[in-house]
This record gives structure tokens, C-alpha cells and sequence, in this order.
């Protein structure tokens, strides 16, 4: 009977090793699984920020292109203003030219 009780505990023995084996092949496995997958998380991650700065950039610019043309409009109508506002001395201008010419002309 000794010998059936060892034979019994010796199988017990290897079946605790055989699980203990498996737990360790099992939690390599998790670990490896959890690397793969923290790896693919940070890839995501970097792919959508890399997204997201590139629609941040593209609005950043359009909103500046946007602003640009404000700005050129603004300038052309105080361009225009200017442009009437000479227009409008330009007659003066030429009569007192002309003017001063009879006056310089008209003493010789």
C-alpha cells in the first residue's frame, strides 16, 4: 500500500509541475499578448494624433487664408479711397500748376 500511496503523491507531484508549467507558459503568453496589444494602442494613438494635428494645421491655415483675404480686401478699399481721394485733388492740382506756369509766364 506504501508503495501505491508514493506512486499517488509522485502523480500529484508531476501534475503540480505540469500546472505550474502551464501557469508560467500561460502568463508568457498574457505578457506577450498585453505587449502586442499596448504596442497596437500606442500606434493608434500616435496615427490619431497625427490626424488630429494635421486638421488642426489645416484649419490654422484656412482661417489664416481667410484672414489674409480680409486683409487684402481692407487694404484694396483704402487703396480705392486713396485713389478717389487724389482723384479729387488732382483738378485743384492741376489749375494751381497751371496757374502758377500763367502767373511765372505772364510776368515775363
Amino acid at each position: 500500500m506504501s508503495v501505491e500511496i508514493l506512486k499517488s503523491i509522485r502523480q500529484t507531484e508531476l501534475e503540480a509541475e505540469q500546472i505550474v508549467k502551464q501557469s508560467v507558459a500561460d502568463a508568457r503568453q498574457i505578457l506577450a499578448d498585453a505587449e502586442s496589444m499596448a504596442a497596437s494602442i500606442l500606434e493608434k494613438a500616435e496615427e490619431e494624433a497625427l490626424e488630429q494635428s494635421r486638421s488642426i494645421i489645416s484649419m490654422a491655415e484656412k482661417e489664416a487664408q481667410a484672414e489674409v483675404e480680409k486683409i487684402m480686401m481692407q487694404a484694396e478699399k483704402e487703396c480705392k479711397n486713396i485713389k478717389k481721394q487724389a482723384e479729387k485733388n488732382l483738378d485743384a492740382a492741376v489749375e494751381l500748376i497751371i496757374g502758377r506756369i500763367i502767373k511765372i509766364h505772364g510776368n515775363s
